[in-house]
């Protein structure tokens, strides 16, 4: 079958420009990207009151900022800077942005072992941790909100920091960083009050909760609002890393 010239040349047209569209639509920014747009989308969303910290890594904190702007902006809340977000953000269309360089790896989730000596041990309620339950305990049912820190709506480490706070200890605003305060924990050691923590959408520390006794505790879960689960099996055993004592 013989091809006109000027068809052949319109179908090599159509394909670049599909190829072209296709391109721009795939590019994004995201967790763990270095380098390219990174930086200047890390100035920008400094300029726009939020504060990621500028060291052109696509950081968990970088996450933050865009997943706060987002929530302001109606947009969906992914923590991906996408086509909608970019122009929202940079004021231009993402085909004129500059790819990241690479990826820098994430922390992987400490795998614990499934033995003997994770049993959970009967143990006795300080004073302190018993009015720290309370506090928790009186939030159940409460919605979650992204960067919620209030009754009105908690995230996980918002709901921490709040229910502390009122015993007059003050966590960190993240996870990740309230993992860094207080002292290691066993899990066969795990006492009322102890904050837990886990790995869940992303590599690294990414929710907490506060253990109440009896292989169950307390966090703002994005599903259910504020809520009990069990440490012993299913999902949240499966993604616990670790836990860290703050009361006396």
């Amino acid at each position: 079958m013989h091809i006109k010239p000027n068809r052949v040349k319109l179908l090599i047209l159509s394909v670049f420009i599909t190829c072209t569209c296709m391109t721009a639509n795939a590019l994004s920014f995201q967790f763990g990207d270095k380098g390219g747009e990174v930086p200047a989308i890390q100035q920008q969303l400094i300029k726009m009151g939020y504060k990621p910290i500028p060291n052109e890594v696509f950081d968990k904190e970088t996450k933050w900022a865009v997943r706060l702007f987002q929530k302001d902006r109606g947009l969906t809340v992914d923590g991906v800077v996408g086509p909608k977000t970019y122009r929202e953000l940079m004021g231009k269309d993402i085909s004129q942005a500059k790819p990241a360089k690479g990826k820098v790896l994430g922390t992987k989730r400490q795998k614990l072992s499934k033995n003997k000596n994770d049993e959970y041990k009967p143990s006795i309620v300080s004073k302190n941790a018993s009015d720290i339950l309370a506090t928790a305990n009186s939030f159940i049912g409460v919605p979650y909100v992204f960067g919620g820190t209030t009754p009105s709506g908690f995230d996980c480490s918002g709901y921490t920091r709040y229910v502390f706070a009122t015993a007059g200890i003050n966590l960190p605003r993240m996870a990740d960083e309230q993992y860094r305060v207080g002292y290691s924990v066993p899990k066969n050691s795990l006492q009322p009050g102890d904050l837990v923590f886990f790995e869940t959408y992303e590599p690294g520390i990414s929710h907490s909760g506060i253990y109440m006794g009896n292989g169950q505790f307390i966090s703002a879960t994005s599903s259910r609002g504020v809520a009990i689960d069990t440490l012993m099996s299913g999902y949240w055993s499966d993604h616990y890393v670790g836990a860290k004592r703050v009361l006396k």
